[in-house]
């Protein structure tokens, strides 16, 4: 039982690591929709809106903590509204986990950078005072990726 239990919580964190970049190109009504009211809301200094996300997460290097999401939203000349990037906080003993995910999965385009060429997002990947930070932007730039199919 506590097999079935460790491998659904692996899967599960999986899940969530990923699932965040679902919300590139989706409007603030459908993020609150899916994940529900955030911990706070607001506009920045430069005029961007936000939602911030507190999620309590438990992994095996980390234990239990209250990861920080940070999405920040884009008008746009017809009047909409979408998330084009993110930043999550986490406690800087997850850095080599990300990097890890990160190189196995998308393609490293600079140090501490990815790219997921399939969905036009850029990830990056840095410890900052004692915590792991990572952005992700979408990227609407071509590349030869998306120009070349085969």
């Amino acid at each position: 039982m506590k097999e079935i239990f460790k491998y659904l919580m692996g899967v599960g964190l999986f899940l969530i690591a990923f699932s965040f970049q679902a919300q590139i190109l989706q409007t603030q009504e459908e993020i609150i929709e899916t994940y529900g009211e955030p911990f706070h809301s607001g506009v920045t200094e430069n005029g961007e809106h936000f939602l911030f996300y507190k999620i309590p997460v438990t992994t095996k290097t980390s234990g239990t903590y209250d990861q920080r999401r940070v999405l920040f939203f884009k008008n746009f000349g017809d009047g909409s509204e979408v998330c084009y990037k993110f930043k999550i906080i986490e406690p800087s003993s997850e850095t080599n986990y990300n990097i890890s995910l990160f190189s196995n999965d998308l393609v490293q385009t600079a140090d501490s950078q990815w790219k997921d060429y399939s969905k036009g997002i850029v990830y990056e990947v840095k410890e900052v005072k004692g915590v792991c930070l990572i952005t992700a932007e979408y990227d609407n730039e071509v590349g030869l990726v998306r120009v070349y199919k085969f």
